[in-house]
């Protein structure tokens, strides 16, 4: 016996499929955005992948020697649309990093542009390079004293 093919209920099944898999993703609530952690001289930067996150619901926060950062993604689909296929992820994430001593998280600078969170952690004054004076001339006391130590025999 010959079966007839309908591609249509091939489709209405796979449809049926799909809404399945949305539906039980539907309770995800933890995502981790992609994250460069970069240094130079000025400082620590972390820069995290935030594309369609409200600049409302980010907050960043710093505690000891960790900073925290967290925000929501909202999905948002009109009664007209079906989704087939939801591959960015939504709901709220949550982030920690361990900074170093080295960094000063008390003047931590955020900005949020084009979907990209840029956090700068400056050094800390004790632990950027600086550049030391040198003294010339025989008027400066430790050269006078070493110059007489040696002049004495000491």
């Amino acid at each position: 016996m010959l079966q007839s093919w309908n591609p249509w209920q091939e489709l209405e099944e796979m449809q049926r499929r799909l809404n399945r898999l949305v539906r039980a993703d539907e309770g995800a609530t933890s995502w981790a955005p992609a994250t460069d952690i970069v240094e130079d001289n000025e400082g620590l930067y972390i820069y995290m992948d935030l594309p369609d996150v409200d600049d409302g619901s980010l907050e960043v926060s710093s505690e000891q020697n960790s900073l925290s950062v967290k925000a929501t993604r909202t999905y948002q689909k009109s009664e007209s649309q079906t989704v087939h296929y939801q591959g960015r992820p939504k709901g709220e994430f949550a982030r920690s990093f361990n900074i170093p001593s080295s960094f000063d998280l008390t003047k931590v600078k955020a900005s949020y542009d084009n979907g990209v969170l840029t956090l700068l952690i400056p050094r800390s004054e004790s632990t950027k390079p600086r550049k030391i004076e040198v003294s010339t001339g025989r008027t400066h006391q430790g050269h006078q004293a070493v110059t007489q130590d040696a002049q004495s025999g000491q």
